[in-house]
């Protein structure tokens, strides 16, 4: 066999166990099927005057066997998260009827419920307080939480007025303040709304939705603040 012709087969094997190197790396392009055929075409153009030598078929064995454990790996961790979010889905579902907080700018006042809500307060602060406003936008009163640390800050209002009298039923605005070096900040605000029903997102993430009131969007389940 000439020089050449041998060159060709070792350049070729060289290429072979690159393409098979390359296989176990990208297992999320090539599977343990395509390995294999790398490997038989591997066996089926070798120089049969210089064949591969035993410890490389072994290290190439090597490198299926490690592609299947990590192929069947995968499978495993995805079942599991599939279980995992049925799971979820199925704790979320206890939710349905409750009151969850999330970020919002208004919430519905009823009769004998208080509003409940928690302020992100991002930094401590000698005065903290919630404006409370009518739907068409009047401003009725504040609620004052005095001077608070830094952190979750939750309130509730009554719905009374300032001689105890009970403002009438429906919509009303809150937007959360604090002073800070003499000046008066906006801070997040999260209000309870009622949920109606619970889905799993059918997309990659596959998180958990739930559908509150008043609101056209669900929201992801870790968006709530704090469950009433």
């Amino acid at each position: 066999m000439s020089i050449e012709k041998t060159d060709f087969y070792q350049n070729l094997q060289v290429q072979n166990q690159q393409r098979a190197a390359d296989s176990a790396r990208r297992n999320d392009e090539l599977g343990k099927d395509e390995f294999m055929k790398l490997l038989i075409t591997q066996l089926e153009h070798q120089d049969p005057l210089d064949p591969q030598d035993n410890t490389a078929y072994i290290a190439q064995l090597a490198q299926f066997s490690s592609l299947e454990g990590i192929t069947n790996l995968n499978q495993t961790v995805q079942q599991f998260a599939t279980a995992l979010q049925s799971t979820q889905a199925l704790q979320a579902s206890t939710l349905v009827g409750r009151q969850v907080q999330v970020r919002s700018d208004w919430a519905e006042l009823t009769p004998g419920q208080p509003v409940k809500g928690t302020i992100d307060l991002n930094q401590s602060s000698p005065d903290v307080f919630v404006a409370v406003y009518t739907q068409g936008g009047e401003y009725i009163g504040d609620i004052s939480l005095g001077s608070r640390e830094k952190g979750d800050v939750s309130f509730e209002w009554d719905g009374l007025d300032t001689a105890g009298e009970p403002f009438p039923p429906g919509a009303y605005q809150f937007r959360a303040f604090s002073m800070a070096e003499g000046q008066t900040q906006s801070e997040d605000l999260y209000l309870a709304r009622n949920v109606s029903s619970v889905a799993l997102n059918a997309g990659a993430r596959g998180e958990i939705l739930i559908n509150v009131s008043g609101m056209d969007q669900p929201v992801p389940l870790r968006d709530v603040k704090v469950i009433n």
